[in-house]
């Protein structure tokens, strides 16, 4: 049978309809079953059981392996069961040849730092309905450094049978818990046994939402610690990592020779530079299960790398030579915003430095990032300072100013359409730090240019120009000049012409991202508080003229404002813009104010200049 053109389209698109409208399922997690058996010196068993069934080629392709990693210096690990069991029941042991244990990727990324392994094991004979299954036993043979904790979160993407999580212990061992959301949690004594089992609700899955924050920020979430509170994870740091800030005569020596005449926050600065540039990130995140132990300053300087607590110390050391203090300051570096149910040592992942003297957090793994500069990843969050008896703060938030970037461009263009531009920028530390990244990445200044005018509907090619990216001590600045042949079509007596954009590092046409298909969000948006100026002026030769400027904008909501005003400039035009967005998260119900505001700007970006040729007007 035939089928025409159109039926085959009709037929097409009622197939495509719900596949649209609903995310397809790749994955089916049947059962997430994880058991801990503690002992009373806080070593412990678990027994982890899951089994999965992989429902498209694409699920088979995330999913074909499962891998486990352990610390073999204070972890055993056993695979104890692994099979795959195919749509028709057929049943295939994954024996040895299909499992391997090697250095993990922390291990092989960064030597001497983590000696985490990790065992994979690959199923065969894969193929859409496949059933996967593993079990096994992870042994903590070592008393660990900061207790006992367990964390379970409810799977947010594939749809969930059952997840489970069982914590059985000597009753006189003190444990707290805490949940959040749809989770049921019993807990009960029987025997000098106490048993906590803590399960979350079946879901169905669903599709993340572009810039989400972290999913523990709103899944259902279980936590458990046997530490009394956060004070303690940061006296345990402070208790693990003293004696490795020690001041050398070596360290001395650097410490002078970085500082010169200068005191206070003047040297403390000159240090963080001189660290942040010299010593190479090798990024190894906190992990409780791997000890929390810096290496020794004189160390980090004789190797010139290190990991965030590395970065730290030396830091400490260098400080110390000069008679400051510097803290070690716990924190969690991503877009988790909300403070958990229950402070554990699972909720860090990162090591800064904090000047108590001068209530000053400074994040020196960042070679880009200026002294002045905490990123909105970094803002806001709850830390803990390690003293001799922990004390729990908070970083400063994150404010429009923190994110201030403005472009002022000055353009001319001619009667064949064609630009040239001009643009100089203005940026606070945090937009500094990425726009010295940029600059410090990028193959040649000329191909960082070409590359940000593709993205522009004019077009063309230039140069940028700006002081060393990588010399933090001196405040970046930037300019460029290009050249847009036919950056406009000036073919019709009257022609419409959108403003042009030039090189923009921040063009609004980026905040589609954070713009929701259907008017509404599940969960919260992380787009960061920003301040951002676009001022244009238009410079038009002789024979062009500007004959219907846009309408000005003024549009303020609960999320910020976004206003733009247009005037004429002498034969030319001048346009300025500017968009305030006034926090980091904006949550569900608070999304519409936001769209009403990202709609605004994109709105009057897309809008038009009239530009009319007229006669010269030749005087007697």
């Amino acid at each position: 049978m035939r089928l025409s053109i159109s039926r085959l389209l009709i037929l097409l698109l009622a197939l495509a309809g719900p596949a649209l409208a609903e995310p397809v399922a790749h994955i089916r997690i049947d059962r997430s079953d994880v058991v801990y058996a503690v002992n009373a010196d806080q070593t412990y068993t678990e027994t982890v059981t899951i089994d999965r069934t992989l429902l498209t080629t694409r699920g088979i392709q995330s999913r074909d392996r499962s891998a486990i990693s352990f610390y073999p210096d204070q972890q055993t690990l056993e695979v104890m069961e692994a099979w795959v069991e195919q749509p028709d029941g057929t049943r295939l042991q994954v024996g040895p040849e299909n499992r391997f244990t090697r250095p993990s990727a922390a291990s092989q990324d960064a030597p001497g730092f983590t000696s985490s392994m990790t065992t994979t094991i690959v199923y065969p004979q894969l193929r859409p309905g496949s059933r996967t299954h593993v079990k096994f036993r992870r042994v903590q043979t070592t008393r660990p450094m900061l207790g006992f904790n367990a964390w379970s979160e409810a799977e947010l993407e594939d749809p969930t049978l059952e997840d489970r999580m069982e914590i059985d212990l000597p009753a006189d061992l003190k444990l707290q818990w805490r949940s959040r959301g749809a989770v049921t949690v019993t807990d009960s004594t029987e025997a000098g046994t106490r048993r906590v089992v803590a399960e979350m609700p079946p879901t169905q899955g669903q599709e993340p939402e572009r810039s989400t924050v972290d999913t523990s920020d709103f899944q259902p979430i279980f936590l458990a610690t046997t530490l009394p509170d956060l004070e303690s994870v940061g006296a345990t740091y402070y208790r693990q990592s003293q004696g490795r800030a020690v001041v050398t005569p070596e360290i001395a020596a650097l410490a002078a020779n970085i500082v010169g005449e200068r005191t206070g926050l003047d040297a403390a600065r000159a240090i963080y530079d001189w660290v942040t540039v010299n010593i190479r990130y090798i990024a190894v995140y906190l992990n409780p299960n791997d000890g929390w132990v810096p290496h020794a300053a004189a160390e980090v300087l004789k190797n010139g790398y290190g990991d965030c607590k590395d970065h730290t110390v030396l830091m400490q050391a260098l400080l110390g030579a000069r008679g400051i203090v510097g803290q070690a300051a716990l924190i969690q570096w991503g877009h988790r915003y909300a403070d958990l149910p229950l402070g554990t040592a699972l909720e860090f992942n990162h090591a800064i430095v904090y000047l108590p003297d001068y209530d000053l957090y400074l994040n020196p793994t960042n070679p880009y990032a200026p002294f002045d500069s905490l990123d909105s990843t970094l803002s806001g969050k709850r830390v803990v300072i390690a003293t001799g008896t922990g004390r729990v703060a908070r970083t400063p938030a994150s404010t429009p100013s923190s994110y201030h970037y403005a472009i002022d461009s000055r353009v001319t263009i001619d009667a064949e359409g064609t630009i040239d531009g001009r643009a100089n920028w203005t940026l606070s530390p945090n937009v500094d730090s990425n726009l010295r990244a940029y600059l410090a990445t990028a193959s040649s200044p000329g191909d960082l240019m070409e590359r940000v005018l593709l993205s522009t509907p004019e077009g063309g090619f230039g140069n940028f120009k700006a002081s060393d990216p990588r010399d933090l001590a001196t405040p970046l600045t930037v300019s460029a000049t290009w050249h847009s042949p036919r950056g406009v079509t000036l073919r019709e007596a009257d022609a419409a012409v959108p403003v042009p954009s030039g090189p923009d590092m921040e063009p609004a046409h980026r905040l589609r991202r954070f713009l929701s298909a259907d008017g509404a969000r599940r969960t919260p948006l992380a787009i960061g508080a920003t301040d951002l100026c676009w001022t244009t002026t238009i410079a038009l030769s002789p024979g062009i003229a500007a004959t219907r400027l846009p309408s000005d904008v003024d549009i303020r909501s609960q999320a910020g404002h976004y206003t733009a005003h247009y005037q004429r400039d002498g034969d030319g035009v001048q346009v300025v813009r500017n968009l305030v967005i006034d926090r980091d998260v904006f949550q569900p119900n608070e999304y519409a104010e936001l769209e009403r505001l990202l709609y605004a700007a994109l709105d009057d970006t897309r809008s038009t200049l009239t530009l009319s040729r007229v006669q010269a007007v030749v005087s007697k």
